[in-house]
């Protein structure tokens, strides 16, 4: 019941802070995000850990990818830019890994890395800490890719934000399932 719990009642946090998971709790969260479901046990995830001064250099590649997009952004933009890595003591970074030629759709994969992602999000609020989703421009953006050694057979699903919560929104109130769930045939 306690996992039940955590999934209907799990609300995005609005504020992270120190202390991130550390090392060892890290990896246990990663460890869930394998048991993801994966068609013809292909494994098509891999993971990045930013954590320390490397969030601040992180920050400098996005400023850079912005001002490449939008030369004429204010600095304010662009100093905003720099700061987002640092809106968390831990990003886990989420890769969908495709493999070619596989007889599994590369949809299919992607979507493994995508269930992997909310897996990490999940065994992070099971395990203590808050996470946030986040993707945007830096998903797909050339600079951002090579400076994290992006592959060409991969693709950014998520930026994992984790650490302590220190604020989080009222949950809403519930969804009406029926609103949501029909049957088929009609």
């Amino acid at each position: 019941m306690e996992a039940y719990e955590t999934l209907v009642t799990r609300v995005t946090p609005s504020i992270l802070e120190e202390p991130a998971p550390d090392h060892e709790i890290e990896r246990k969260i990663v460890a869930a995000a394998l048991r993801a479901p994966d068609h013809k046990r292909l494994k098509p995830w891999r993971f990045i850990s930013i954590r320390g001064d490397a969030r601040a250099k992180l920050g400098e590649i996005f400023a850079a990818a912005y001002k490449n997009k939008a030369p004429n952004a204010s600095p304010e933009v662009i100093a905003r830019e720099n700061k987002k890595p640092l809106r968390a003591p831990l990003i886990l970074v989420v890769l969908a890994k495709i493999v070619e030629d596989a007889n599994v759709p590369a949809i299919d994969q992607k979507f493994s890395a995508a269930a992997a992602a909310q897996n990490i999000i999940l065994a992070s609020e099971a395990l203590g800490f808050g996470a946030v989703w986040k993707t945007g421009d830096a998903a797909t953006d050339p600079l951002i890719r090579e400076a994290l050694g992006v592959k060409t057979n991969e693709e950014i699903v998520a930026y994992i934000y984790i650490g302590t919560v220190k604020a989080r929104p009222n949950p809403p109130a519930p969804l009406e399932v029926s609103a949501f769930l029909t049957s088929w045939p009609a």
